[in-house]
């Protein structure tokens, strides 16, 4: 669900750019911080996963080279067909210094902070099974998005504060890890309480629609609405994951699909940013207007089945 989240994001926030009429920027806007649950999502599954499956007798670079070798080939072949495709700057020191930093392209970020993730791993793991380390590496995260939502103003010079900071993801990670290293004992437990975790989840999204509302009318601007750095998204993601954790899914169509797509979301993620981009300019060439939820609909469509057909070629190769 993580993925689809993240190509919502990606295709609402290019309608928000063109001024929608009233009622499609709302509705727009809804579905833009209902999907703000995806990146959180991605990095609660990887820390999750990595705690799960994780030797501690394996070698430290043996860890690094299994999980980095899963990632890296596939982001450097999509970063060069990004760089030829899209933006077309053949400036070499630069380029290595985009790929090194996941600048290639807007969604490219996520790749080397996964990484970072993987490099610190050993040592968190140390800490995962305590409950402590997962509300210090809340705090961490909380302190970080406060102080930059509310206290400065942040600029593209102020490299410490780049959404591509670990800490600003690290509490996802952790909690992640931390479930995971409790699976048998949590995951029963989120079960009981699917219906108030429910209920809080439902609180939280309100208060963040709520929380947009306010800061619109005093006329901050888009980035600043929409960010994944706001105290809100931390709590409605957080309950977002766990409910989806507490549902009982019985259904085995369902769930074969939400699996072939799981398995498929690295590849979806990769590529999903250059179909929209190619469908977004082939609409703009053709005289057709971005900020209409039929673009949309279409370009979702568009994206999610391209980059799965895509996925599925890759596997010729």
């Amino acid at each position: 669900m993580a993925i689809l989240g993240v190509i919502g994001i990606h295709i609402s926030a290019t309608t928000l750019r063109y001024n929608p009429y009233p009622t499609t920027y709302n509705i727009t806007f809804i579905l833009n911080q209902i999907c703000r649950f995806s990146v959180p999502a991605f990095i609660f599954i990887s820390g999750m996963g990595i705690t799960i499956s994780y030797n501690r007798k394996e070698n430290y670079f043996y860890f690094l080279w299994k999980r980095c070798k899963k990632v890296l080939p596939q982001y450097l072949v999509w970063c060069l067909i990004y760089i030829i495709a899209i933006t077309k700057n053949y400036n070499i020191h630069q380029n290595i210094d985009y790929i090194i930093h996941g600048k290639v392209f807007y969604h490219l970020y996520f790749i080397p902070l996964i990484i970072e993730l993987y490099l610190i791993f050993p040592i968190i793991y140390r800490f995962i099974e305590n409950i402590w380390f997962v509300i210090l590496s809340f705090g961490v995260t909380a302190v970080m998005i406060i102080y930059t939502y509310y206290f400065i103003n942040v600029t593209p010079d102020m490299w410490f504060f780049d959404k591509k900071n670990l800490l600003y993801w690290i509490f996802y990670f952790c909690i992640g890890g931390y479930i995971g290293k409790h699976k048998d004992t949590i995951l029963p437990k989120l079960k009981n309480y699917s219906f108030i975790i429910f209920g809080c989840l439902i609180i939280s999204m309100l208060y963040v629609l709520d929380s947009l509302i306010f800061y619109k009318g005093i006329g901050k601007n888009l980035e600043y609405l929409v960010t994944f750095q706001r105290p809100s998204i931390i709590i409605y993601s957080t309950l977002f994951i766990l409910f989806i954790f507490s549902f009982n899914w019985k259904n085995k169509l369902f769930m074969g699909i939400i699996k072939y797509i799981s398995k498929a979301s690295y590849s979806v993620y990769l590529c999903h940013a250059l179909i929209l981009y190619l469908y977004t300019q082939y609409y703009i060439s053709n005289g057709y207007s971005l900020n209409s939820l039929h673009f949309e609909l279409k370009a979702f469509l568009i994206t999610f089945f391209g980059a799965l057909i895509i996925n599925e070629l890759k596997k010729f190769l």
